[in-house]
């Protein structure tokens, strides 16, 4: 099994933190342990990517190593983050996540079968990608059922990537993490009990949807939609910028506004797509699993457009809630006001800064 990790020397500290790259924004959060155990929020931010490619706010880029680079600096220096001990976030767009059935055998065993059996479904060859997995199923003793395995393969270019940013960023401690686990980690902090969840991270050009049950991550699928999709269509249909459109969109949101009286018509209609990709996940993890998910959790900043948490409810006909992206955490009273608009944006970047805090 593969450690998605590099340590180059011991720090001894108990400071962590955790850095979320997307396509709209990056976003920064430091935790500290203390002595009681307790988790510390440091500091946290988040820096818009558009003003590194000279594009207009809002707007969606994949910026170049360089760029990115001094774009991570700003954000630390801005946010006052000050950890060595890093992790980084793996868009799911730069990895394959799948669920293959295999024979009861012994760990050593299964170490062996993974990359023969996901071979098969691999658009890729097996050398250009590295490899995690873990049982989300087990069959019982006597059965003549097959356990299920998830896998992760991570595509090896992403690593070197990574590993030249931390580098050059000079990053003593730094290790990686594919987003839907650190998401993961954070939303079963918050949620106690032992139901079957189904977690719903919003981005800006891409969405994904993860089944947590029994504890533990057992599917994830990609949404090639996002908040973008608002934007650019309030652009297109009432013909403005789409900094305009951006400003509009966080404003008044699927509320509507006055000067506006179609603005919410606009993102309802955009957001439909989504809408129904997201109830047929939903509905075949129910089959699958038979199950019955009751609880539909959001995250990512598109969450927090005004409205779609009720719109999204309605649509699904579940309980929809927004991720507590700071749940338990020691917070500074400083920033205890700031926090309560920021929630469901952090889930990512909390869950990497963790993985490197866990007892």
């Amino acid at each position: 099994m593969f450690n998605f990790g590099f340590k180059k020397e011991e720090t001894g500290d108990k400071v962590a933190a955790g850095l979320d790259i997307g396509t709209y924004s990056i976003k920064a959060l430091q935790l500290k342990r203390s002595g009681d155990h307790q988790l510390h929020l440091d500091t946290y931010g988040e820096l818009e990517m558009a003003a590194y490619d000279s594009l207009p706010p809002g707007s969606i880029t994949e910026i170049g190593e360089e760029k990115l680079i001094k774009a991570i600096r700003d954000l630390f220096l801005a946010s006052k983050i000050t950890a060595t001990k890093i992790t980084f976030s793996i868009s799911m767009q730069d990895c394959f996540f799948s669920s293959i059935n295999v024979p009861k055998v012994s760990d050593k065993e299964l170490a062996t079968l993974v990359p023969i059996e996901v071979r098969k479904y691999l658009p890729i060859k097996l050398s250009e990608v590295k490899l995690n997995y873990w049982r989300t199923q087990i069959a019982q003793e006597g059965s003549d059922r097959e356990d299920v395995v998830a896998v992760v393969a991570v595509k090896n270019d992403v690593f070197e990537k990574y590993t030249r940013l931390s580098d050059k960023l000079g990053f003593k401690d730094f290790s990686f993490e594919v987003e839907n686990l650190s998401a993961a980690r954070t939303i079963l902090r918050q949620i106690k009990e032992d139901v079957p969840i189904f977690h719903l991270d919003i981005g800006g050009r891409i969405s994904f949807a993860t089944l947590i049950h029994d504890r533990i991550v057992k599917a994830t699928n990609v949404i090639s939609k996002g908040s973008y999709d608002n934007t650019s269509q309030i652009s297109k249909i009432l013909g403005v910028g789409i900094d305009v459109a951006e400003e509009a969109k966080r404003i008044f949101g699927y509320l509507g506004d006055s000067s506006s009286p179609h603005l919410g018509e606009i993102m309802t209609l955009a957001s439909y797509p989504l809408f129904d990709d997201v109830k047929h996940l939903l509905l075949q993890h129910e089959r699958k699993y038979n199950i019955n998910i009751g609880k539909v959790v959001l995250s990512g900043g598109g969450s927090l457009q005004k409205g779609f948490k009720k719109l999204l409810s309605e649509f699904l006909e579940r309980e929809v809630i927004l991720i507590d992206s700071f749940s338990d955490f020691v917070l500074p009273n400083n920033l205890r006001e700031a926090l309560k608009d920021e929630d469901g944006k952090y889930a990512i970047a909390s869950g990497l800064a963790m993985k490197n805090l866990s007892n």
